[in-house]
């Protein structure tokens, strides 16, 4: 172990001292039990970030507080959870009425949703009418109600304000106040006595059982609850056997079932079922064929089921590796053989499973870091890395590949300066949620890569591919690596998105890094991406002169169970220049191109399905005699990224933007008083690389 150093020494001394000041959350949700009696349910609680059964709370803006109203005992604020007593009602499927009673004079409305049955977010909104009234009571009906503690932190009901979706509004209708809650049984829940035996087999193209994701359901749309064979998953601080495909968000994967449900298994799987019909769905990834069947239980008798699975392409038969950029499990080392199968079971060859830090602590721990943390089998690789620095002072960021954690106290709002560090380490630094442009991304991303501190932009997330500040950084000059990632459990499956990766044809997990840093590799939530110019493929640099010709050949193809391909662009300098859209049988597209060296250029394609697949090539470069920036772009967007420098001279921070307003606020307004100085001399020397570039003479 190395010896700790000064900086090292500050972090741990301030993150100590600092720790009495926060609000008395726990875990990346920030979860807190409320002392409120009601009948027939065993907990209350809330949380900083909520997030169950398709409510997303900012509670930042309504913290929980227990409140008396006229001799009324209540509770008040933004987001409430209630673990239903499993005595009272588990794995039940029927309609259960809740009634609630509400200070009318605080309450204007709430958003409920339920552990259900067949069905993944069935939210509601209720409004409550002006009456006049100060106590309001509402009767909802919960259908095909379940309460199998699928819930966040093992709850059953989720009530939240009608402005606390994140990312939360400040307004009047930010909290709530409930005086009363009451659950009544229909109890009809359908006798299933009646059981039999499952066997189930998965296999690859090889003959192996191999892992992979798996829905069972029966012919009223409810999936049984995983047996003890499937594979535990970690989702936030919660051991869990199942998680579900989100709709809430911009995009969803497709999955032919409506109840998105599902579990992981190890390749083997024994269950007992009740007796009688039910669909199986098994995926493993966009290269291999989704399969859909059914089987028939019958009583006390053992069903046999073997699945073998198709491959629809080979892309590491091709030399190309995937990778997620961006999962968050909590991960010992007697977790690895769990993580492992649930990332081979969605075919993600390099995981970089993410500690998640802030300016107050650190959540998902990882055991270990560098070699000691790597898990491989085969090939297949989870790799510890960090989301940290994080803060909306200046962005989210990521590093990857690491051997250390480093998280100086005194210089955590410097990200250039930690990602100086980790680089020295063998590790490669770049920002977060560039998709989606969150937590003030482009704030950072302005000061960090003119100091050519940035390493590769998250560019696909979440079903989307923004590229309007990566185009700018690329026509400024800066080469870029594109990266995607699912940012799981916050938003994606396991590689809901990810990076391909050229390794050739002797993978290793290093090779696999180092080939990203060079920018041979694509990112993509389904289409596969073929790109040479010249003959060189994606991240080649290339020198030619006045005259010379260029040669773009370009195709992209998708499973069709995916959904079909729409169309194929090729783009220079962020604009398109040529588009494909004659889909073939097989559902892809081909492009070629040709062009007249003049000035350098980026060339780069990106492909659309009809809905929401999306893929996107990291760049050509071109330089025919100096580099490959836009010149007549140049001067408009370093006076873009000079506008934001500048809003570090005012910046304050904001609890609310802060995604644990929690416990980092105090820490993170201090932090910001301290370094102010130092951030504003670094955003004085990326000001000069812009200003430099104001004074290059247009052709």
């Amino acid at each position: 172990m190395r010896p700790v150093t000064a900086n090292k020494l500050i972090a741990m001394l301030f993150f100590s001292c600092c720790a009495s000041s926060a609000h008395e959350f726990t875990g990346p949700h920030g979860t807190v039990t409320l002392d409120w009696d009601v009948p027939n349910v065993s907990r209350v609680l809330s949380s900083g970030y909520g997030d169950s059964f398709g409510i997303e709370a900012a509670v930042n803006l309504g913290f929980p507080e227990p409140e008396t109203v006229d001799d009324r005992s209540c509770i008040n604020g933004s987001y409430f959870i209630f673990d239903v007593d499993d005595e009272f009602a588990f794995d039940i499927d029927e309609t259960v009425s809740v009634e609630i009673t509400f200070d009318a004079s605080r309450s204007t409305g709430f958003w409920i949703s339920y552990d259900r049955n067949a069905m993944s977010e069935p939210l509601q909104e209720i409004e409550l009418e002006p009456s006049g009234e100060r106590w309001v009571t509402r009767k909802i009906e919960l259908e095909r109600a379940r309460f199998a503690n699928r819930g966040e932190s093992g709850t059953d009901i989720a009530i939240a304000a009608p402005s606390a979706m994140w990312p939360g509004t400040p307004d009047e209708n930010h909290r709530i106040v409930i005086c009363d809650l009451k659950i009544d049984r229909s109890y009809k829940t359908p006798s299933r006595t009646v059981s039999g035996q499952l066997d189930l087999v998965v296999r690859n193209e090889t003959g192996q059982a191999t892992p992979a994701r798996v829905g069972i359901y029966d012919a009223s749309g409810r999936m049984p609850l995983p047996a003890e064979s499937a594979v535990t998953i970690r989702n936030y601080d919660d051991l869990t056997k199942q998680v579900f495909l989100r709709s809430t968000h911009s995009a969803i994967s497709p999955w032919p079932h409506d109840n998105r449900h599902f579990f992981y298994v190890d390749g083997e799987y024994a269950a007992t079922l009740p007796v009688g019909s039910y669909s199986l769905v098994i995926s493993k990834g966009p290269e291999y064929e989704l399969v859909t069947t059914d089987f028939e239980i019958l009583s006390d008798a053992s069903t046999d089921v073997n699945v073998d699975l198709k491959r629809w392409t080979n892309m590491p038969g091709k030399g190309w590796y995937s990778g997620d950029d961006h999962v968050h499990m909590i991960r010992s080392e007697k977790d690895n053989e769990s993580t492992g199968a649930i990332m081979q079971a969605e075919d993600v060859h390099v995981t970089n499973v993410l500690q998640m830090g802030n300016p107050f602590d650190t959540h998902f721990s990882q055991y270990a870091f560098g070699m000691p943390g790597r898990y491989v089998e085969g090939r297949y690789a989870l790799v510890p890395g960090v989301e940290d620095p994080r803060t909306a002072v200046r962005g989210h960021t990521i590093s990857l590949n690491i051997s250390e954690v480093y998280r100086p106290a005194s210089q955590y709002l410097n990200y250039d300066r930690i990602f100086t560090a980790y680089r020295e380490q063998g590790g490669m630094s770049g920002y977060a949620h560039v998709a989606g442009e969150l937590f003030n991304v482009r704030r950072g991303l302005a000061l960090d890569v003119p100091l050519g501190a940035v390493d590769f932009v998250e560019v696909l997330q979440d079903g989307i591919l923004a590229t309007d500040l990566w185009y700018d950084f690329l026509n400024l000059g800066f080469a870029l690596t594109p990266t995607a990632g699912s940012d799981f459990p916050y938003l994606s499956a396991p590689g809901g998105e990810r990076n391909y990766v050229f390794v050739g044809e002797n993978f290793s997990t290093d090779q696999w890094y180092e080939q990203l840093k060079a920018n041979q590799t694509f990112v993509t939530n389904g289409p596969m991406l073929e790109f040479t110019v010249n003959g060189k493929g994606m991240g080649s640099k290339i020198e030619l002169s006045p005259g010379d010709a260029i040669k773009i050949v370009a195709a992209a193809s998708m499973k069709p169970d995916i959904e079909a391909l729409d169309r194929l662009e090729l783009i220079a300098h962020g604009e398109i220049i040529a588009v494909a859209t004659e889909v073939t049988e097989d559902n892809s597209l081909s492009l070629s191109h040709e062009l007249t060296a003049s000035d350098g250029v980026w060339l780069a394609i990106r492909a659309y399905g009809r809905e929401q697949a999306l893929a996107h090539s990291a760049p050509v470069f071109i330089s025919v005699g100096d580099g490959f920036e836009k010149t007549d772009a140049v001067a408009g967007i370093a006076r873009k990224m000079l506008g934001y420098l500048e809003e570090f001279d005012t910046v304050q921070v904001d609890p609310v933007s802060e995604l644990e307003g929690w416990s980092v606020g105090g820490s993170l307004k201090t932090m910001l008083i301290e370094q102010r100085l130092q951030i504003i001399e670094r955003a004085d020397a990326a000001r000069k690389v812009y200003a430099s570039m104001l004074d290059r003479p247009l052709p």
